[in-house]
């Protein structure tokens, strides 16, 4: 399963912005017209709530990966393909002062969907509510020293510290109209039904089952070939690939299981799939937690991970084994580290040495079986691995992990639980481990922070963006600190810093790197062309935030 890093608060109030027409809604999604009209979804096992927020990680706007059809980023980035990048709501970006300055040029001639005129000002508003309110931070946004500044068509950010490997975040950051959320009371809780922004689409209509969009008829880049977007709801997985099967969905972003006999040869001419490696999937551990809290106990659990099985099994031979500790994406070998390439077994290390390990620290086995401090069952390795059941793929590799590791003598078990405990839980912290897709990027520093980066919005703070685990090391601070103020030119400066990462990655084990994660795109050439392939990489390819506006403006007629 794949999803972006997600925002995580608590949905109070509602209001209705613009005055964007809503009307009933189907109840189910009927076989597709030959129209213009796509019918896509992200996300399976989402009870859907008429919440279009993009600040609220509760709204069926984020949890359905929707956001940016109504909301923009200035940039997009192609992380497929290191250095591409498209400009969106800015036309450049620029960093002055050793990387403390930020300044974007701000697209001229585009208009909100309300009919209200876009502004530099919208920007500057943007980033100031971020950065004044720290639970609409939702992109892990660096703090700015004095407010965001309008200088004609610029806006100009300054930062306390270099900021060069944070473009990503900072450029990605979805822009909301200042007109309209200057009046909001509470941005980040806010129940917003009636969502305006400057994105392709514009809501239609709202129902718990389905939910439609229209072209937005005052959109810069003007009239284009999909006139609207239709998102249904699956309760899991399965469901989804049935719609597909069906003619039921064009575009989807599900794990399904054994896809060519599934899908593909029901019509190879139109069903088709490319799962681009999107992300490292791991093993996040709650460091707070029982034996959980003992490095060594981390280590002892990545050693005995069999990936080469939830590879091939639990993600359907879609995915690649990890075989590096420091998790960084294939796209990202420049930055590998020397002798951390192939220092993971992906067949795990086996049941001696695990115990051989576990047992030069003090660990022996206790009277149920399973090693314990000491051989006391009170100070046992015990904790499960939590994740939704309808993300099949995710929960198959839980079963997977704790057979390897029961085996092993550690006593793993699995929690399915629904998706809204599931991003519950990862908000507050409250769960012993989970399997989760982390962050995809351009630059390490993404994942790292993702991982790591216990200073930013970790778990149990207002707006939590990363460190679901708690995992707290001034070490790591300090590097991803470097790492953010570094140049992204002194390349050895970035790999010092990088290497000093991956160290803690190993020897601290935070999180325990699983595999590549499939950026899940199964899509039908039925009626619509341009969709993300292999040979035409220009975009992460899921129906994912922000690259939705990205998207769309390629697809064609079939």
């Amino acid at each position: 399963m794949f999803k972006k890093a997600v925002m995580l608060g608590t949905a109070v109030a509602t209001l209705s912005l613009g005055a964007v027409a809503a009307a009933g809604a189907g109840a189910s999604a009927p076989r597709i017209a030959n129209s213009t009209v796509l019918t896509e979804e992200s996300n399976t096992g989402v009870t859907f709530t008429d919440n279009f927020n993009p600040l609220d990680s509760n709204s069926v706007a984020t949890q359905m990966n929707m956001r940016s059809l109504t909301y923009e980023p200035l940039f997009v980035f192609d992380t497929l393909k290191a250095g591409v990048q498209y400009p969106w709501l800015a036309t450049a970006y620029a960093f002055s002062d050793g990387g403390k300055i930020l300044t974007f040029t701000i697209r001229k001639g585009v208009m909100w969907s309300d009919g209200t005129p876009f502004t530099a000002a919208d920007v500057a508003y943007t980033f100031n509510l971020a950065n004044s309110v720290p639970a609409t931070n939702v992109n892990g946004l660096p703090g700015l020293v004095f407010p965001a500044k309008v200088v004609g068509d610029t806006v100009v950010l300054h930062y306390a510290s270099p900021e060069y490997s944070n473009i990503y975040n900072i450029a990605q950051t979805l822009i909301v109209p200042q007109h309209l959320w200057s009046k909001v009371k509470n941005p980040a809780t806010a129940t917003i039904t009636n969502p305006v922004g400057t994105g392709p689409m514009v809501l239609k209509s709202y129902s718990s089952s389905l939910i439609k969009f229209v072209a937005n008829p005052h959109y810069w880049k003007g009239k284009e070939y999909v006139t609207g977007v239709n998102v249904p709801s699956y309760s899991s997985n399965a469901a989804a690939t049935t719609a597909l099967v069906n003619g039921q969905l064009d575009w989807a972003g599900n794990d399904i299981a054994n896809i060519n006999a599934v899908y593909v040869s029901k019509n190879r001419a139109t069903n088709h799939y490319y799962f681009a490696p999107g992300n490292t999937a791991s093993l996040i551990f709650n460091t707070t937690y029982g034996q959980l809290k003992y490095a060594v106990v981390r280590q002892a659990i990545s050693m005995a991970i069999n990936r080469n099985i939830l590879a091939r099994d639990g993600e359907s031979g879609y995915s690649k084994p990890v075989t590096s500790s420091s998790g960084l994406l294939p796209s990202q070998t420049a930055f590998m580290p020397n002798g951390y390439a192939n220092n993971i077994n992906p067949a795990g290390v086996g049941a001696a040495k695990v115990g051989a390990f576990l047992t030069s620290h003090g660990y022996k086995l206790d009277s149920n079986g399973y090693y314990a401090l000491g051989g006391n069952s009170a100070n046992e390795i015990a904790f499960n691995v939590e994740d939704p059941t309808a993300y099949s793929d995710y929960y198959a590799d839980d079963a997977l992990i704790s057979n390897t590791l029961k085996a092993d003598h550690i006593n793993a078990s699995v929690d399915g639980v629904a998706a809204s405990q599931w991003y519950t839980d990862l908000s507050k912290g409250s769960f012993q481990s989970v399997v989760h897709w982390g962050n995809g990027g351009v630059s390490p520093l993404t994942q790292y922070q993702g991982w790591l980066d216990y200073s930013g919005n970790h778990a149990g703070t207002s707006s939590t963006s990363g460190d679901y685990g708690l995992f707290k090391s001034n070490v790591a601070e300090s590097l991803i600190g470097s790492l953010q103020r570094t140049n992204p030119s002194n390349t050895a400066a970035v790999k010092g810093a990088v290497t000093g990462l991956a160290k803690i990655m190993t020897t601290q084990v935070p999180v325990a790197p699983l595999f590549y994660g499939p950026d899940w795109n199964v899509f039908s050439s039925k009626r619509f062309n341009g969709f993300v392939t292999a040979s035409n990489p220009y975009s992460m390819p899921s129906p994912n935030d922000p690259y939705l506006p990205l998207i769309l403006s390629h697809l064609t007629k079939a």
